[in-house]
């Protein structure tokens, strides 16, 4: 008899175990016995090629498996800080600033753009952005400035060449919400081409 409730036991309790997995599976919410983390499997292609596969969760980034040639990438101990600390912050970093700013500068080169069609000059009055200030303006050009965390940021460069162009460019200083701003793949592909400074005809 002893033998038997012995083997039923824990035939009984794996039993509850598989209706408390199928339960969860039904809900797909954290309940009793069961958290969920919020992690993210990321497969990384070099060259086309299946190089590694990282998971990263809110504290650490793990790299699960890879391929041959990238076995040393991961296992270099600078990668693996590297992911671990500059990489794990700018992945949870909210970008909700970035964007707003984003759309800010992106309204700003329009209203340039506009004002210089409709009245082929440059004036103070291009725009009315709290955040621009002049340091120096003619009608052959100038240069504006973009301010973020009131730190100069952004630079936007006016100059004649046959037809009157804008670009914008990044200014390096300390602050961290500046640098994270022209650091950001957005303002990448605002500011420069793969080559070189992408020009923006105002007429």
């Amino acid at each position: 008899m002893k033998f038997f409730l012995s083997l039923c036991l824990p035939l009984m309790l794996l039993a509850n175990i598989y209706e408390e997995f199928s339960d969860f599976a039904y809900k797909k919410r954290a309940g009793q016995g069961f958290k969920i983390s919020d992690v993210k499997l990321v497969d990384f292609y070099q060259n086309e090629k299946f190089c590694l596969q990282i998971l990263i969760d809110s504290k650490e980034v793990r790299v699960i498996k890879n391929s041959i040639k990238c076995e040393n990438l991961a296992k270099d101990k600078s990668f693996l800080d590297f992911l671990n600390n500059n990489f794990l912050s700018l992945y949870h970093q909210d970008d909700t600033a970035l964007q707003k700013e984003l759309l800010s500068i992106k309204k700003v080169m329009r209203d340039i753009m506009v004002y210089y069609k409709l009245r082929l000059k440059l004036d103070k009055a291009m725009t009315k952005d709290p955040n621009i200030s002049i340091l120096k303006l003619d009608e052959n050009g100038g240069t504006l400035l973009y301010k973020i965390n009131n730190q100069a940021c952004v630079g936007i460069e006016l100059f004649k060449e046959n037809k009157m162009n804008m670009k914008i460019y990044g200014i390096e200083n300390l602050d961290k919400k500046c640098k994270f701003f022209i650091s950001s793949p957005a303002f990448k592909e605002l500011s420069y081409t793969k080559n070189e400074f992408r020009l923006y005809v105002l007429e």
